[in-house]
């Protein structure tokens, strides 16, 4: 049994170890060797995907995410979408509007409102920017704040759509804050997010729709940004390959 400090971690072994309440998955993945350490980007309590920051108070069964797993990859879209995507829009077009960016099969997208829509031929300089993003390394922190702080946050920044997902939640804490470093870039998610943007793979926008906001045609039409990512170039091309070859495939059996 543990003591009133202390709680029982049980890993994926079955083994057990001893640690202080409030534990993070970080220090567990450390704790256990310092190659796990260096890829791992989430954690698993009692079967639920959390960050590598987040505090563990009670005995719990527990795995590492690494990056280099299927989950571990689903992590770094989503963080790519919500992090790298987001972030990268509101720098160049500062007046859009963000609404959500979840991932997809092989991929991610997000919706935005732009002042003026955006074309495909805009993805060079949204790419550029993602890769100057990416290459800063940047922390990803992540902050819990109440319903009453959530809504004050993002109405400074006039996001009204975050403040709608926010204000129609059942919740009244804990609504996660991600930001990057010390940079004025802030988003709300359900993460788990990346520990750092150091594992960003390679990436690739690949087209943009309409989507209407929460799927319902009497609300406003967004723009929705799709692409996708994978740990290296060798898989990102591979994959590029195979839809290119998917869709001359559909072209021929229509002509």
């Amino acid at each position: 049994m543990s003591d009133s400090k202390n709680i029982l971690i049980t890993l994926p072994d079955g083994s057990k170890r001893d640690y202080e309440k409030g534990v993070t998955g970080s220090f567990i993945a450390a704790d256990i060797s310092k190659s796990l350490s260096k890829k791992a980007v989430a954690v698993i309590v009692d079967g639920k995907q959390k960050d590598l920051c987040d505090s563990i108070y009670k005995d719990s069964s527990i795995s590492i995410i690494t990056i280099d797993s299927n989950e571990g990859v689903e992590i770094m879209r989503h963080t790519l979408t919500a992090q790298v995507l987001a972030r990268a829009v509101k720098n160049i077009y500062p007046e859009t509007k963000l609404a959500i960016g979840p991932t997809i099969d092989n991929g991610f997208y997000y919706d935005f409102l732009f002042e003026k829509p955006i074309s495909t031929d805009d993805f060079f300089s949204i790419e550029k920017e993602m890769l100057n993003i990416i290459s800063t390394g940047l922390c990803i922190n992540k902050t819990l704040m109440s319903k009453k702080e959530s809504i004050k946050l993002f109405k400074e920044r006039n996001e009204k759509y975050k403040i709608e997902i926010i204000q129609e939640s059942e919740q009244e804490e804990n609504f996660q804050i991600y930001q990057q470093g010390n940079t004025d870039f802030i988003d709300l998610c359900r993460g788990p997010h990346l520990p750092n943007l150091k594992f960003i793979g390679e990436f690739k926008l690949t087209k943009l729709a309409g989507a209407y906001w929460k799927g319902d045609s009497k609300n406003q039409m967004l723009q929705r940004i799709y692409g996708t990512a994978w740990l290296n170039k060798k898989d990102l091309k591979q994959y590029l390959t195979m839809v290119e070859e998917a869709e001359k495939r559909d072209h021929r059996k229509l002509g």
